[in-house]
């Protein structure tokens, strides 16, 4: 079943990044600004959060099995939409269905590694798991990116519907688990506040360098809406998502840490494809290459921090990772600008190569604070985290680059000299978030230490 449930989240994570190198083809092709096309990556990370989000209550009422082809069928149906989208609304709609698809495998796939591994073999399992995302994510650019040069836009969603369509036919023969359905509905109430809190707060870091004041009400709607919703998860008896995990300082503390984490990787991995095509004019195909290597050595570093972290535990495994994130920002930083292509790739490795030591080990040591009941809603608070964690980087990020890009020519920069000022601006917000990221793994990887010396 295991290499079933693997195959979902490579389906996932490829669906998740098919579009990182598209979206200047894409604003061209239907004529939106680049922060439009943006949508089409932010939109569905906001339902994936979402769609993570009543995961939890699905597999409660429906079982592994119906909940995997769920989401399945979410994926393919979405990918042969979209495949035969005539206009972008039509597409962007198509995205969002794709999303109930991932946002279904994650949780689905920690939540069935937590309750099936021995313990000794735990952070190998996820770390596993971790390494087959961060494959799907390193082959998805490539794969779409030859797709785009050679065969046209709609060709980018022939690889995930060919996906669905296979794993439709395995998980006939592979899957199993408990269906027990219940007779309890989900909050509507609650999927309403956590969809409309994520939009705005996304809408709102997208345009804050545009137009500030529409920004700032947005932000703030988005701020009340999520409290509204995090008050009635704790408040409710069947929460749509269970937070009482969070309960857990140290369960909270790795989830920020991810959340680090998955922000740093997707600054690089949403910003590296335009920088390359808007700095270096390089085409789509090749920004995807160029990604290849960086994001497969964090899929090699994913799978050796999890066995890293099986022998050693979080302490020094996470701040070390942070460190050698900063550095390759740094480098990226300065490189950038002086349009030196293989020192931006060769310090994105770095970066990506730092992230592999701080998001499964801080995945795998949040949910080990956990105890065994509480593993489904804590996956779920992951899984959630992971998606929000990626939409507000694409949001911010994007939005950054293309206010400075759209700044830089009304002023007479030249295209090329306008991304790589716009790539280093969003890379020096980046810094910061990894910085204050290193600060809290110190202290906190630390404390697990002392904690598991006093436990022996």
């Amino acid at each position: 079943m295991l290499p079933a449930l693997l195959a979902c989240s490579f389906a996932g994570s490829f669906s998740q990044s098919m579009m990182n190198v598209a979206l200047p083809e894409v604003a061209r092709r239907f004529d939106v600004t680049l922060s439009v096309a943006n949508w089409l990556i932010v939109g569905y990370m906001v339902v994936a959060a979402t769609s993570i989000m009543l995961s939890a209550f699905l597999l409660g009422r429906l079982g592994l099995r119906r909940v995997f082809f769920v989401g399945v069928g979410a994926l393919a149906i979405g990918s042969g939409a979209a495949l035969l989208s005539p206009d972008f609304p039509t597409l962007f709609g198509s995205r969002l269905v794709q999303a109930i698809g991932t946002g279904l495998f994650f949780p689905m796939v920690t939540s069935a590694i937590m309750t099936n591994s021995p313990r000794r073999t735990l952070g190998t399992r996820l770390a596993l798991n971790s390494g087959v995302i961060a494959i799907g994510l390193a082959v998805s650019p490539t794969v779409s990116g030859l797709a785009l040069t050679y065969f046209g836009w709609s060709a980018l969603f022939i690889v995930p519907l060919a996906l669905a369509l296979a794993l439709l036919v395995v998980g006939a023969f592979l899957i199993r688990g408990g269906a027990s359905p219940g007779h309890a509905s989900a909050d509507v109430l609650s999927v309403i506040l956590g969809l409309t809190g994520l939009s705005a707060l996304m809408f709102g870091l997208g345009e804050i360098t545009h137009d500030v004041l529409p920004s700032v009400v947005a932000l703030a709607g988005g701020a009340v809406l999520l409290a509204l919703f995090a008050w009635r998860q704790f408040s409710a008896s069947e929460p749509l998502l269970n937070l009482h995990p969070l309960a857990h300082p140290r369960f909270a503390a790795g989830i920020v840490l991810v959340m680090v984490g998955m922000l740093t990787s997707y600054s690089m991995s949403i910003l590296l494809p335009l920088y390359y095509e808007g700095a270096l004019g390089r085409t789509a195909f090749v920004s995807g290459l160029l990604l290849l290597g960086p994001v497969l050595v964090n899929a090699v570093f994913t799978f050796f921090g999890g066995r890293l972290y099986d022998k050693f535990g979080a302490w020094p495994l996470i701040p070390a990772g942070l460190v050698l994130v900063l550095i390759g920002q740094t480098g990226a930083f300065f490189s950038a600008q002086g349009f030196a292509a293989a020192l931006v790739v060769l310090c994105s490795a770095a970066v990506y190569a730092g992230v592999g030591f701080v998001v499964a080990p801080s995945k795998t040591t949040a949910l080990g604070q956990l105890p065994s009941n509480l593993y489904p809603h804590g996956a779920s608070i992951n899984s959630t985290a992971v998606q929000i964690a990626s939409a507000l980087g694409s949001s911010l990020f994007v939005g950054v680059l293309s206010a400075d890009v759209l700044r830089d020519t009304v002023a007479g920069a030249a295209k090329a000299q306008a991304y790589a000022s716009g790539f280093a601006h969003t890379l020096a917000i980046a810094i910061g978030i990894a910085a204050a990221g290193l600060v809290l793994a110190f202290f906190y990887a630390r404390a697990m230490r002392r904690r598991e010396a006093r436990s022996r």
